[in-house]
């Protein structure tokens, strides 16, 4: 993912998540990205001040929100994620029937969501493909095997009695 540029509304949510939540890890991850934004403790009381409605809040989280969501939709997975999708996504989908599309769809990663289906169905297709192959192939082993067993003995024994 590409870094951008903190747009005024992303800071402003910053500063009420730091000033309204009770979590202190949720402080502290928004304070750290305040400082790496360039912020002093000055300036984000003062800033916080002029933000104290509630309107004002909701409009900020909003904007913000909107802003997240641009970048979502350009958001890729990297080459470690894909593989483990392709190995053991069939595994989580068909164990908690959750194949996490739904929430990728509501949060715009359209990119992701795309990438996402097409891992979980070629992942899907691999393990039918190599269980059907595997099957097949101890079948076969097992036909060869009884072909090549020695029944002389059993057709001598068997012409003798009669």
């Amino acid at each position: 993912m590409k870094k951008t540029k903190p747009d005024k509304d992303e800071i402003d949510w910053l500063i009420i998540l730091f000033n309204t939540v009770n979590d202190e890890e949720i402080e502290k991850d928004s304070l750290e990205k305040l400082y790496a934004f360039g912020l002093d403790d000055k300036q984000i009381v003062e800033r916080f001040q002029t933000l104290k409605s509630e309107e004002i809040q909701q409009k900020a989280f909003e904007k913000a929100w909107e802003k997240q969501k641009k970048r979502n939709q350009f958001e890729t997975y990297s080459f470690r994620e894909k593989f483990k999708i392709f190995l053991f996504g069939p595994y989580e989908f068909f164990r908690n029937y959750d194949s996490g599309l739904s929430g990728l769809r509501k949060d715009n990663y359209q990119k992701l969501f795309r990438q996402r289906l097409t891992l979980l169905i070629a992942g899907t297709l691999f393990w039918i493909l190599l269980f059907f192959s595997l099957y097949q192939y101890y079948e076969y082993k097992w036909m060869q095997e009884i072909e090549e067993v020695d029944i002389t003995d059993w057709e001598n024994n068997r012409i003798t009695k009669e």
